[in-house]
């Protein structure tokens, strides 16, 4: 048995509470208001239901007070055996936490180097890794420079932040101006948890073409595995919206190597040992290039997604790494395929008042899990990001382009009964 202090959590991130609880750990959740919006009130009600022991704290980043919370709370922290977060912003206060109570943990540093993109570029830069051309800004004025340098199409992004917050597609000067007039209006009404993200500095970096993937690896202070590769649906429109995933991820063998080796290029760079991390790149016609490194395990419905195609566990993967388990040396194996995707509307729109108030009950009988918070009169409003998102159906199927259709046809009958034009996705097309 060991004593877990868990920094805050997810919705999906209940699995490794519940996992942990299952298995005979102690465990102790650091609850922080301020990520709120990471969970439903049932969720949150659950979260506590699930520890053993809760303890609120202001902000997880201040070491000494959590540390001063837990002695007052009366934990024995020189009796801490690990410290983990499923929440991306928690890292590294996990992270810090960890080395401070002397327990095995994911390095601060390389956390601290892989959360600011833009030094995460120049580490790949230096190291001679395929990367893609970029600038760190600091206003408008120097993002259309350094977008005239770069040249257009770009991304223009926080280094920081999560969930494709205030990122946007500039295709001209104009749309870069027009970026940083809605950054204006948008930032004051971002949750805390979010804005504490940012800085004011923005990455203006080459627009990567081509399918993006999630690359899943596993370090456990020794090797770097690549565990999974799952291929993310993109926005037709806008290649920067997350629309689902797919596994198996639709590649070769080759490819898919290819892709598992950049991964762990680009954590080993970084100084990524221990943990579980989400790397997200892109295959270009000219190879892999980095998207974002999330030095954390991957968040999201990714997880359900990759149990559904493996029956494997990530949550399980990363409780087990954290108590002493040696972690898997080979990739999962997919059993099956599975898709998801989510519910978004492509523009603002109400949805109709008259709605059935159970209509997704009626859906459900084909999915292998799915959810929505969708009800009559819903204003819904066009897809921009992450938080846009409001439901997701999963299936799987014999093959992942069975999977696929049936998630489109699914996602079709949904906008039918709402009223609504779901965001497009952009066709995948595999490398010959």
């Amino acid at each position: 048995m060991s004593n877990l202090i868990f920094v805050a959590t997810t919705g999906p991130g209940l699995q490794a509470l519940e996992y942990a609880r299952a298995s005979g750990h102690k465990t102790t959740l650091l609850y922080a208001p301020a990520y709120d919006f990471c969970l439903t009130p049932g969720q949150r009600a659950e979260a506590r239901r699930l520890a053993d022991r809760c303890i609120e704290v202001d902000d997880p980043h201040d070491i000494g007070a959590l540390v001063g919370a837990m002695r007052a709370a009366g934990i024995y922290v020189e009796g801490v055996d690990a410290v983990l977060s499923t929440v991306h912003a928690c890292a590294l206060p996990a992270a810090d936490l960890a080395r401070r109570l002397g327990v095995k943990g994911t390095s601060p540093d390389a956390i601290t180097a892989a959360r600011d993109k833009g030094a995460c570029r120049r580490i790949l830069d230096d190291r001679a890794i395929p990367n893609l051309r970029f600038a760190v800004v600091a206003g408008v004025a120097e993002a259309v420079a350094a977008a005239t340098s770069i040249g257009f199409p770009v991304v223009v992004k926080p280094p920081g932040g999560f969930g494709a917050v205030l990122t946007a597609v500039a295709r001209s000067q104009d749309d870069i101006e027009e970026h940083f007039t809605q950054i204006a209006a948008r930032s004051g009404s971002l949750q805390r948890g979010v804005a504490e993200e940012l800085d004011g500095r923005f990455l203006v970096e080459e627009m990567a073409v081509g399918p993006l993937f999630s690359i899943v690896v596993l370090g456990d202070g020794g090797a770097l595995t690549p565990l999974v590769i799952v291929r993310r649906k993109s926005g037709r429109d806008n290649p920067i919206l997350d629309l689902g995933s797919t596994m198996p991820c639709g590649l070769g063998a080759c490819d898919e190597r290819l892709l598992g080796d950049y991964a762990v290029q680009v954590c080993e760079a970084l100084g990524l040992d221990f943990g579980l991390f989400h790397v997200e790149a892109v295959l270009t016609e000219g190879g892999p290039r980095l998207i974002e490194v999330n030095p954390r395990m991957a968040g999201g419905a990714v997880p359900d997604l990759v149990r559904a195609a493996t029956d494997r566990d990530l949550f399980a993967t990363l409780v087990d790494l954290h108590t002493g388990a040696a972690g898997p040396a080979v990739p999962f194996p997919a059993e099956r395929g599975a898709s998801h995707s989510f519910i978004t509307s492509a523009d603002d729109r109400a949805v109709s008042a008259g709605l059935s108030p159970d209509w997704f009950e009626a859906i459900r009988p084909r999915l292998h899990s799915g959810w929505t918070d969708i009800t009559p009169g819903t204003r819904l409003r066009g897809m921009g990001g992450e938080l846009d998102v409001r439901g997701m159906v999963r299936v799987v199927a014999a093959t992942p382009a069975a999977a696929e259709d049936l998630c489109e046809r699914l996602l079709s009958e949904i906008g039918g009964l709402l009223g609504i034009r779901p965001t497009p996705v952009a066709t995948f097309e595999a490398r010959r």
